[in-house]
């Protein structure tokens, strides 16, 4: 036989993994060997859009059964999505075993422009023996990077790189999370760094329209939430926490008008156009603490309300017991940034220093298109809008009028029309604003001081303790 023409005609030698069926392969990425590998504990700074998210917290470990899964996909969380990410990129072993901490808890719907989360991840450090970790303090890390021990690598000393030669944490994030979520920039830290405890204040921006509101009455409310208050009769209380103290300090709260230089926020010649934020300061907060603090602030913008009545619901001995009132809308919320010390957190936002600046670059245009796509949505509202102000329709003629007698009522524009009509409900009831394009219809709005309010804080936790016969304690830092 010709063992040329053999040769020719037999097939050709196929790797050992292309062998494998999809089914090993994949079981052998599933096996990847953390082991290998070293881990070293990082901040994470990430922004997100709240509005898609039921919240930012994750339904307990929600990767690691599938029952938590199944909730994860009904109800998706911001963390559920940065979990999914790590594991996906191979940074974390588990979720229950890296030491994961979050700055602040924020709600269904609230977004994040500085949330930090802290935890252990995969590093390209390597394992050194006692040997090397010896020679190398003895020479000084500098340029090939510094020796640690950690417990979560048993002890063993471990030779981490230098920040620009780490994993491209950021990078490899981004491209697994959703767009409404981006990592901004890490930060090596220590490892009893914790993202809750070591931050030193939480600042938030609540976003509003001017329209219909007094902004001298609102700064005027909203200046006396400056110091250490009593803040039970703003915020919502859960008495499976068991909280005893509701003091939270605010350091500073300004209401200041939205910076011209963002591009079509509105009209500034209309109060429709013309927007403002609250910007709020404090060490801590309370669950939903910020919502209801402007609920109370656009009742006292609207005139339903005088400025005094935050002094006396931080009376908590005259009004002991939260009144019932409806808290303001959760989109406009944002959890603005986090403060740490210096010598805690280095924020790293681009990979080289000084040399180039690619991850910012993507990001300004990932957040762009984001921005892109809400930004037409606001378009083809305010131009249905629009269509409908231009319809002309038959206008109500008064009573006893010739058009009214000729039985022809006369036509004019809907935008016209509308304007009497809104002026006219106006004065027969009250629309409580509540941020966000949300207003509710009040009817006869009843001062807040008169309404009618919830046992004190002591009675409905011994009411739930005597319910649950539990002794459970917690707390809380929701906004």
């Amino acid at each position: 036989m010709d063992r040329d023409r053999v040769a020719r005609e037999a097939p050709a030698a196929v790797p050992e993994e292309a062998c494998e069926t999809p089914r090993k392969r994949k079981k052998r990425v599933d096996q990847f060997d953390f082991s290998r590998f070293p881990q070293r504990k990082v901040a994470l700074k990430f922004s997100y859009f709240g509005w898609p998210y039921h919240g930012l917290a994750r339904q307990g470990n929600a990767l690691e059964s599938d029952s938590k899964q199944e909730v994860e996909t009904q109800y998706p969380t911001v963390e559920g999505e940065l979990f999914r990410a790590l594991a996906q990129c191979k940074l974390i072993v588990s979720e229950s075993e890296c030491d994961y901490s979050r700055c602040g808890r924020t709600d269904r719907g609230v977004s994040g422009f500085g949330q930090v989360a802290s935890l252990y991840v995969r590093s390209t450090g390597k394992f050194l023996s006692e040997d090397e970790a010896a020679e190398i303090a003895a020479g000084g890390a500098g340029e090939h990077g510094r020796v640690v021990r950690d417990e979560i690598n048993g002890g063993r000393p471990v030779l981490l790189p230098l920040d620009e030669l780490e994993l491209p944490y950021v990078t490899m994030l981004n491209k697994h999370l959703p767009p409404e979520i981006r990592i901004l920039a890490w930060s090596p830290v220590a490892a009893d760094f914790s993202a809750r405890f070591s931050c030193r204040s939480r600042f938030y921006r609540y976003f509003f329209s001017e329209e219909g509101l007094d902004i001298g009455a609102m700064r005027d409310g909203a200046r006396r939430f400056l110091g250490a208050h009593d803040f039970r009769n703003f915020c919502r209380l859960d008495p499976a926490k068991q909280i005893q103290n509701f003091e939270r300090v605010v350091l500073s709260v300004e209401i200041n008008p939205v910076a011209p230089v963002v591009p079509l926020v509105g009209v500034s010649a209309s109060p429709m156009g013309r927007w403002w934020q609250l910007e709020l300061r404090g060490t801590a907060f309370l669950w939903h603490q910020v919502r209801c603090m402007m609920a109370i602030l656009f009742a006292v913008g609207q005139g339903l309300e005088a400025p005094d009545i935050v002094d006396r619901m931080l009376d908590v001995e005259t009004m002991n017991g939260k009144p019932e009132y409806e808290m303001a809308c959760d989109t406009p919320l944002v959890l603005a940034d986090s403060a740490y010390d210096e010598a805690d957190v280095q924020w790293r936002y681009v990979r080289c220093p000084g040399r180039e600046a690619s991850n910012m670059v993507h990001l300004d245009r990932e957040i762009g298109q984001v921005w892109g796509r809400l930004n037409t949505q606001a378009v083809l509202a305010s131009a249905l809008l629009q269509v409908l102000r231009d319809t002309r329709i038959p206008v109500p003629a008064e009573a006893g009028s010739a058009a009214a007698a000729a039985g022809g009522p006369p036509t004019g524009l809907w935008a016209n029309c509308h304007a009497r009509l809104a002026e006219a409900e106006q004065r027969k009831t009250t629309r409580a604003i509540l941020g966000g394009g949300h207003t509710r219809c009040a009817g006869k709005y009843v001062p807040i001081a008169q309404r009618r309010r919830a046992d004190p804080v002591h009675q409905r936790n011994e009411a739930w303790l005597k319910r649950k016969g539990s002794s459970k304690r917690a707390k809380s830092d929701h906004p």
